[in-house]
């Protein structure tokens, strides 16, 4: 309220504000420091939670759970809880193709498997690394007019010539004569067929699938234990293009070799190829067995008798004589050498 000047005299007129005046002045003042800070933390209060309002609920947190450890071997007889329960982050692509089983039982079979191919049959190719083409299982090299006089295109022998190991034919590939690698490859003076094929680049090795496999079974050609092998074959005319006399039975040297004119000039025209061919009577058959693995060829490379006289039936110590062969060449030589170096430092300390 508000008194008039005529009331006071003639005092100077005071003015008297209300509670609420007072109250409007004083908010009129600067704020403190303090006020400042609680009106910050309050607006930006209301941000966040604005913001809250905006973005929607965050979804809970995904706990990832760590993949089990495959188990391996034998499963034990008292499992425990969850053994058997499937992997759940194994998702269909993770899975592809369906995982076979363990086999027939506690004992099937954990190696590669049977009966296919052990590897890919290699790529022929020449002396100096070019890629040599294959025409009817063999390789396609030049032709000798004078030995083609000697074998026909199917690999049979003319002029009342006989191969000195097996040859038949195989299901699917026509009239074609074939050999099984291990025969040719002993007739010539090989261990296996591994090195057969690897020193005679022009010699294709042909692995058969299981029908033509089951196909030879059947015929006798192979025993039924080599069902789960895997069984590598050669053209009879490629085997006898490449060793010529040596593959005949009583073969004779540029007579009965395919390159004519090349076994002229390293042969002496008429001399046998084998000399240490055990030839049959006239009239008797040739005896192929003996290059057949099954019927004792494979004794040859595996002697279990000593290898050099004997006094009353006991081996003479230190007199043992050990087959070298390229597994076990390097071994041998240590020793041979150790033991040199031994007798040397012995007899150069007793001098």
């Amino acid at each position: 309220m508000e008194l008039s000047s005529g009331a006071l005299g003639n005092s100077t007129p005071l003015a008297i504000t209300s509670d609420d005046e007072h109250t409007e002045g004083h908010e009129s003042r600067a704020e403190t420091p303090q006020e400042q800070d609680e009106e910050e933390e309050d607006a930006a209060s209301a941000v966040e939670a604005e913001q809250e309002e905006e973005d929607p609920p965050s979804s809970p947190p995904v706990v990832q759970e760590i993949p089990r450890k495959k188990r391996l071997g034998r499963p034990p007889k008292n499992r425990p809880p969850g053994w058997d329960t499937p992997d759940r982050n194994d998702d269909a692509s993770d899975r592809g193709t369906p995982r076979r089983g363990r086999g027939r039982g506690r004992g099937g079979f954990r190696g590669k498997p049977r009966g296919g191919p052990s590897f890919v049959t290699r790529v022929p190719i020449d002396k100096e690394g070019n890629t040599m083409e294959v025409i009817d299982d063999e390789v396609a090299l030049a032709e000798d007019p004078e030995g083609e006089q000697k074998v026909d295109k199917l690999g049979n022998l003319l002029g009342g010539r006989e191969y000195r190991v097996r040859v038949f034919t195989i299901l699917g590939r026509g009239q074609r004569k074939y050999m099984l690698s291990t025969e040719p490859a002993r007739c010539t003076g090989f261990r296996d067929s591994y090195l057969f094929f690897t020193k005679h680049l022009q010699l294709y090795k042909i692995i058969i699938d299981d029908v033509e496999k089951r196909d030879l079974i059947d015929r006798e050609i192979i025993p039924h234990s080599y069902k789960g092998r895997a069984i590598g074959v050669v053209t009879a005319r490629s085997v006898f293009r490449e060793f010529g006399a040596k593959i005949i039975v009583g073969g004779k040297r540029v007579i009965d070799d395919y390159y004519t004119a090349k076994a002229r000039e390293s042969y002496v025209e008429g001399e046998l190829a084998d000399p240490h061919d055990r030839l049959p009577a006239p009239g008797e058959p040739y005896n192929k067995n003996q290059y057949v693995a099954w019927h004792g060829a494979s004794a040859v490379y595996h002697t279990s008798g000593p290898t050099v006289p004997t006094a009353n039936g006991k081996i003479i110590p230190g007199k043992r004589k050990v087959a070298i062969t390229s597994a076990n060449w390097q071994i041998e030589h240590a020793r041979a050498s150790r033991f040199v170096e031994n007798f040397l430092f012995l007899y150069l300390c007793k001098n």
